[in-house]
């Protein structure tokens, strides 16, 4: 039978045993473990791959990003650094930032403009801009700020307050966004109140730019800049402290792609990449996307196109929250080939196995346990090795690994750090010498000493200047590192290289900005210290080293008529013409305000000094254009020489700028050098200058009246108001010895103030108590001419005391006005209105023309009293002071003659027609006491003798 036949034919040797069939059964299931197993590390494998390809990607990303947002910070760094900012500097900063980051479209300053301030605003920038004007987006359009539709810009309408773009570099394709305005917008009014409040970098959700059309979408990155350039310690402080905004435009298609592509990360067509943020309504749209996106992962899918991996992760870009998501569609088959091989294999294995199992059971047994120890061991260097290699190819900086037996010691291994730095492609590193990298000048210090720990196996770091592929140059820290073999001999060196090139320029440029003058170019006070002693050092013997401070002449008339901005530009060119003056061994500097101070080398006595100084006082002297104005301006020098008259710096300045002052007292425009007595001098002016900021504070000051008589009554209609000091110790000072060096320091301000208010509160008093309507006439200065209040304090002063405006009388002198005739003529004319009257006093002394002078709105008209002592006696002075009485009445002005003190003098003038004097001959400047008997009598009688 058939049954019995096989159960004898498997208990005999010719059919499969139980041992095959258990070993079959074994093979099977340990075939199944091996694919589970390789699945395993293959699925890992992938998805550690994947992440690292999305990890480069994400971090890519997210660098340049972090870029952008230090080139924001930069620009706003530049305005914290200066007090101002003109455009060429602002282009000068911003366009190596454009240059060096494709993806700004354009750095832009943001100024805050009011209502009130518009009008000039948009006048001054048409002047290099035709057709320049504040525009806003129209009701539809997009946003603005730097971006917006470019279609739906109209001009802005009237609001009290607008954020214009006012430096835009680059202008070449961004002209569109000159002279937006953000504030009217408000999204982005929102970005920019945030970035206020907060004082730091603010990114704006995605917007449509308007450079370049096509509807290219970007983000801006908004911080703010406050005045005093200090961010404000709370809220309040820095909305009331900002004056506008830099901002950086960002194309985020250029900004991905471009770093992407930079970095050889757009060449997988397999992965796909995108970014996805807010928009202006707050929903999240994809800004930018490349590669396929994920496709719906059916069963068919799965087997023929494997799985979707996908990494999402969150990017903070300042105070934005974007994610970079990345996909890869894995391909199933290419994926499970690992597996499928190893099923194969397996399944070969456990049939040839079972077929000689009965032979071989031992050798199987020693072959299975050798599989799984070189398989374990072979997962473990595998996976070591893949976690080393993406830890350095991961790594932001340059990593080479260099043959150490090999001469030249080339390189190995280069990471793709590499590329971004050098530009050399690690394929294009291989095989190279390390000296391809270590600069092209391999005689430096520093090249030597890592050329010498390379020879020497050991460990070293060194600054080294560097070159890239093209040309640029680079500042880099490099650390070198044996990697010994296991018998302990090096094999090869690990070369690690950091770039420190912003920061090395950076830390260069705040070492100019401590030793230089920021306005000038100049060495400023910490420089000049030291030059001055290098060049005593230096000085052989006989030679002198002469320092000179030089003082502009009436330079804060420039500031005061013309802005400040006028006179630094002013002192650009004269610093300019200053430093082509001096030799190259002498020094100029800048130590504060409109003061130079210059160190002379080679000079050995005063005449060569001098030459040299006067060299530079005709070049100060050269007329001056500034835009439409034409300046001469003089210097006053003062000259200290080493080492008579100081051993060290500090001597020496204190000694030329003593010198310099003795210059000035002596008339300005002159030389002066430095003598003993004048430390004296010196000394008795600042304790003058002291007494005298003392003697406002505690009332020292007191007022005295002198009458003026018409001539036709004999009657007093008003008086002139005149300071004294009465110095507790000194006794009285006439106003000759304080009132120059009150104009010097600024106090004639204060003290102009206190005289106005006294004399107009006395005046009132004696017209309460019945004594008519009298003038009481008060002298104002130069400088408080020039003060931006003065017309606010007269009228405040006039409505305190209750005074009628027609009761005061202000005058200034013809040389005052004629400093800046047009800002005169203005205030006059402002006076006027109010119902001041005016008064020109000296008059014929100083240099005033017929031409402005029928232009003045002036009542009075006072002769000098040099004219007055000369008319009787000479037929030139009569005819003279007969030619200025004739000419005040037929311009309709009121004569007044001041310094008459002879009844010769009265008579004269009496008979030329004169209608008011007042001198000794009536009476003495007085007390208002006193002067108010004279008032009371009504009709005063001249004096026969005035001794």
């Amino acid at each position: 039978m058939y049954s019995v036949s096989a159960r004898r034919s498997l208990g005999t040797g010719r059919g499969l045993s139980r041992a095959a069939v258990v070993t079959c059964l074994l093979g099977l299931m340990l075939t199944a473990a091996l694919c589970g197993v390789v699945r395993t590390l293959e699925t890992e494998r992938a998805n550690a791959e994947f992440a690292q390809r999305a990890g480069v990607r994400v971090a890519a990303v997210t660098q340049a990003f972090f870029k952008a947002v230090d080139a924001a910070r930069a620009v706003n760094l530049f305005f914290r650094a200066s007090h101002h900012i003109s455009r060429e500097e602002f282009d000068a900063f911003a366009l190596p930032l454009v240059a060096n980051h494709g993806y700004l479209k354009a750095i832009v300053f943001q100024r805050f403009v009011s209502a009130a301030e518009r009008p000039a605003f948009e006048a001054e920038r048409r002047a290099f801009w035709p057709d320049f004007q504040i525009r806003e987006r129209a009701a539809g359009g997009a946003a603005g700020g730097a971006a917006g539709g470019a279609a739906g810009l109209v001009r802005a309408g009237e609001r009290p307050l607008y954020l214009v773009n006012d430096y835009v570099t680059p202008i070449l394709g961004n002209a569109i966004a000159f002279g937006s305005d953000v504030w009217s917008h408000p999204p982005l009014r929102r970005v920019s109140q945030t970035a206020i409040d907060a004082g730091a970098p603010v990114a704006s959700p995605l917007v449509t730019l308007l450079q370049g059309g096509g509807g290219r979408r970007g983000i801006l990155i908004t911080v703010p800049v406050y005045r005093g350039n200090e961010r404000p310690a709370d809220v309040f402080a820095r909305r009331a402290a900002v004056v506008g905004h830099t901002e950086v435009v960002i194309d985020v298609a250029l900004l991905v792609g471009g770093t992407l592509h930079a970095v050889r990360l757009l060449d997988d067509d397999a992965v796909g990449l995108s970014l996805q943020g807010p928009d202006v309504d707050g929903q999240i749209v994809t800004a930018y996307r490349h590669g396929p996106a994920a496709r719906t992962a059916g069963w068919l899918s799965r087997i023929s196109d494997g799985n979707t991996l996908r990494h999402v992760e969150s990017v903070d870009i300042a105070g934005s929250h974007w994610q970079v998501v990345v996909e890869e569609q894995s391909q199933a088959f290419g994926r499970h080939a690992g597996e499928l091989v190893t099923l194969a294999l397996g399944l070969v294995l456990s049939a040839a196995t079972a077929t000689l199992v009965q032979q071989r059971v031992a050798r199987t047994r020693r072959i299975e346990a050798l599989v799984r120890q070189r398989t374990a061991a072979l997962e473990r260097a595998t996976g070591s090795l893949r976690v080393y290699e993406r830890a350095m190819a991961s790594s932001a900086n340059p990593i080479l690994l260099v043959d150490a037996r090999a001469s030249g010691y080339p390189i190995g291994y280069a990471n793709p750090a590499c590329e971004r730095t050098f530009g050399y492609a690690p394929q294009e590193l291989a095989g190279q010498p390390l000296a391809l990298l270590l600069g092209a000048d391999i005689e430096q210090p520093s090249v030597q000493v890592l050329l010498a720990s390379l020879r020497q196996q050991r460990e070293e770091n060194a600054l080294v200047t560097m070159h890239a592929r093209d040309g640029a140059e680079l500042i880099t820290d490099v650390y070198i590192a044996p990697v010994r073999r296991a018998d302990g001999k090096v094999g090869h060196f690990v070369v690690t290289v950091y770039d420190v090139t912003t920061a090395k320029r950076y830390e260069a440029e705040l070492e100019r900005h401590a030793r230089y003058d920021t306005l000038t170019g100049l060495a400023n006070r910490a420089l000049l210290a030291d030059r001055i002693e290098r060049a005593t050092a230096a000085a052989t013997t006989g030679m002198s080293v002469w320092v000179v401070l030089l003082d502009i002449n009436h330079f804060k008339l420039i500031n005061d008529t013309l802005g400040r901005a006028a006179g630094d530009a002013a002192l650009r060119l004269l610093a300019t013409r200053i430093k082509r003056t001096l030799p190259p061994l002498d020094t100029a500097a800048r130590v504060g305000g409109d003061d130079f101070v210059l160190v002379l080398c080679g000079c050995s006595d005063e005449r060569q000094a001098a030459t040299r100084i006067r060299q530079v006082r005709d070049a100060v002297a050269e007329p001056l254009q500034l835009g439409d104005q034409h300046l001469v301006l003089g210097c006053s020098a003062g000259v200290a020489a080493w080492p008579a008259d100081g051993a060290d710096a500090d001597t020496l300045v204190k000694h030329a700028e003593i010198a310099m002052y003795r210059a000035k007292l002596d008339g300005r425009n002159g030389v002066q050098f430095y003598a003993p007595h004048m430390n004296a001098q010196a000394s008795d002016r600042l304790a003058l200058e002291s007494a005298l900021r003392r003697a406002l504070h505690e009332q020292q000051f007191t007022l005295h009246f002198q009458p003026q008589i018409d001539l036709a009554t004999g009657r007093v209609v008003g008086t002139e108001a005149l300071i004294r000091w009465r110095h507790p110790l000194l006794g009285t000072i006439q106003p000759e010895r304080f009132i120059g060096l009150a104009e010097e320091t600024g106090l004639i301000v204060p003290i102009g103030a206190w005289v106005l208010q006294t004399a107009c509160l006395q005046n009132r008093q004696w017209q309460r108590s019945g004594l008519g309507p009298l003038r009481i006439a008060v002298n104002l200065s130069a400088r408080q001419l020039a003060e931006p209040g003065l017309l606010d304090s007269v009228e405040r002063v006039l409505q305190d005391t209750g005074l009628p405006p027609a009761s005061l009388e202000i005058e200034l002198t013809e040389s005052m006005m004629m400093g800046d005739i047009e800002s005169a003529i203005h205030t006059m004319a402002c006076f006027k209105r109010m119902g001041v009257k005016l008064s020109i006093d000296d008059f014929g002394t100083g240099y005033s023309s017929l031409q402005y002078l029928k232009r003045l709105p002036v009542d009075v008209l006072k002769i000098d009293r040099s004219f007055v002592q000369d008319m009787v006696g000479s037929a030139d002075g009569a005819a003279l002071v007969d030619a200025i009485i004739s000419l005040a009445h037929g311009l309709r002005m009121h004569v007044i003659a001041e310094g008459v003190e002879t009844i010769a003098q009265l008579d004269f003038l009496r008979g030329a027609g004169c209608d008011s004097v007042q001198g000794h001959v009536y009476s003495r400047p007085q007390t208002g006491e006193r002067i108010e008997v004279l008032l009371r009598a009504g009709h005063i009688e001249p004096k026969t003798s005035t001794a």
